[in-house]
């Protein structure tokens, strides 16, 4: 029998206590230790950002920390010089032994985009592995 999970990090913040060991040597990760890149282009990341980033991941992303390998979280403002202001959030899901996790979105506002963004690979990633364990069953729905 597999050992259960430890309730206490499923929802931790992700990323808080990662090292630089590769995955093969790491072995399955709960939230804490699963990496967590944050990148910005012209935008501050502080402190209270850069909180929220891993704490929202953790949230949403805690329960799979075990089938991630890591997480990438991009900021950037692509808003022109005349044009509205608009954030970019790309958010990419490293999964073990499936297809990794894209989503992009834009928004006003970056916390907001980082939301939105998150919410939709929350459930990109859920599909992901449900998809992989119906394919190891044999019962490919598409």
């Amino acid at each position: 029998m597999a050992p259960r999970r430890s309730k206490t990090t499923r929802r931790a913040p992700m990323g808080i206590a990662a090292n630089l060991e590769p995955r093969t040597v790491r072995g399955r990760t709960d939230s804490p230790r699963t990496p967590v890149a944050i990148r910005a282009r012209g935008i501050d990341v502080d402190e209270a950002l850069d909180g929220h980033i891993r704490e929202r991941c953790g949230f949403k992303l805690g329960k799979f920390a075990e089938a991630i390998d890591r997480i990438s979280v991009r900021l950037e403002d692509v808003g022109g010089p005349k044009g509205a202001p608009s954030m970019r959030c790309a958010v990419k899901v490293v999964l073990s032994r499936h297809e990794s996790v894209v989503v992009e979105v834009v928004e006003a506002d970056h916390r907001a985009a980082f939301d939105h963004a998150l919410d939709a690979t929350e459930r990109a990633v859920r599909r992901s592995l449900e998809r992989g364990r119906a394919k190891v069953r044999g019962r490919v729905r598409d």
